[in-house]
């Protein structure tokens, strides 16, 4: 039992930290070269990507106290890397 467990938060844990990575990279895209078209393109990409990671969460089984502990962390540190970049 302990050992499915940690494969859930170990899988939370990369679901989040890829979501971050690629929002991190769709900020500074957007920063850099200011593009429109891939603007609107990355923002339902990124939509769609979030919507993919709520329904994965339900199938690993997160309990609804473990998703807001690993979204509020993830909120925090994609809030505070976009408010260091611009």
């Amino acid at each position: 039992m302990n050992n499915e467990r940690n494969k859930k938060y170990i899988y939370l844990f990369a679901g989040y930290a890829g979501l971050l990575f690629i929002g991190v990279s769709i900020l500074r895209n957007l920063l850099f070269f200011q593009d429109t078209v891939g603007y609107v393109l990355t923002t339902f990409g990124y939509i769609f990507l979030v919507s993919y990671i709520k329904f994965a969460d339900d199938k690993i089984g997160a309990t609804k106290r473990e998703k807001i502990i690993f979204r509020t962390g993830f909120m925090a540190i994609l809030g505070s890397i976009a408010l260091y970049l611009y």
